[in-house]
């Protein structure tokens, strides 16, 4: 029995041994640390915004971990705007570091719905509250905070209206008038409209319809113009129409269409852009 005793200690110790060291790792497990190490614009337009939060996610200890879920709230003037959660799967090796994304979408028409004082601004603040869950060996699912503040662009659709409408030729069958469109950019960055359609109507007279292919660029918080030719027939309209555009009076008129918006702001989304918009104009002979 002498001979076996030491070989079965021998076994024993290389039995216990690593299974000490396993528990050892165990009763050291710590929870990851979260840190937001890009906040990116990944989607933008006349519509809706969306941003993606990068979370850095670091494993210090010498087993792996799972990301198992987050959720989040969206906070504007200290009241949650938007708010979601995410199921994940996601494994980070032992002393590993790993990125997740949160994407955070709102439409431009729920904010201003909601924050009625935005819309006059061209950048909000904001904070995000997040919890990450995670797996851990041992002490199995745990949550971990997470906050950052930070601003996001306030998006808004350029105005349209009527300045100016001059007569350039005249006679007592019909009339040539060129209206001036006055496109006002209130935004901190610079935007294109392209492909115009446009439908007016002048003082109740029979509406026009037309379409500018010209790319009208405007800088940030500035304005353009654009011309818009108007033919009037004395014919079909009758008297009453030549004697409203000979008078000094102003004209009431009515402007709808649509056109394509673009920007010089990163990842935003060529938009679909429709106006509707009344009011006066003079008229100059």
């Amino acid at each position: 029995m002498k001979y076996f005793k030491y070989p079965l200690l021998f076994a024993l110790f290389a039995i216990i041994l690593p299974s000490c060291s396993a528990l050892k790792d165990l009763a050291s497990i710590r929870k990851p640390e979260l840190s937001v190490t890009k906040v990116s614009i990944s989607d933008a337009s006349l519509r809706d915004l969306e941003l993606t939060f990068d979370i850095e996610v670091d494993n210090p200890n010498n087993v792996a971990i799972e990301v198992a879920s987050y959720d989040y709230d969206f906070l504007i003037s200290d009241n949650t705007f938007v708010s979601g959660s995410q199921s994940l799967n996601s494994q980070i090796s032992s002393s590993a570091k790993s990125i997740i994304q949160i994407p955070v979408r709102f439409t431009y028409s729920e904010l201003f719905e909601t924050f009625s004082d935005i819309k006059d601004k061209d950048e909000n603040g904001y904070e995000l509250k997040s919890t990450i869950g995670i797996e851990l060996p041992f002490l199995g699912f745990t949550e971990v905070p997470l906050q950052r503040s930070g601003t996001f662009p306030v998006i808004k659709a350029p105005k349209i209206s009527a300045s100016r409408l001059s007569v350039k030729d005249i006679s007592f069958a019909s009339a040539d008038l060129e209206l001036i469109l006055n496109i006002d950019n209130p935004n901190a960055f610079g935007v294109s409209l392209s492909d115009m359609e446009y439908n007016i109507t002048i003082n109740g007279l029979e509406s026009i319809s037309g379409k500018s292919n010209n790319l009208i660029q405007i800088d940030e918080k500035s304005s353009g113009i654009i011309s818009v030719p108007v033919s009037l027939n004395f014919i079909q309209l009758g008297r009453s129409a030549y004697n409203l555009i000979k008078s000094d009076q102003p004209l009431e008129y009515s402007l709808s269409g649509n056109s394509n918006v673009s920007a010089t702001l990163p990842f935003f989304e060529p938009s679909y852009y429709s106006f509707d918009r009344s009011g006066t104009v003079n008229i100059f002979n």
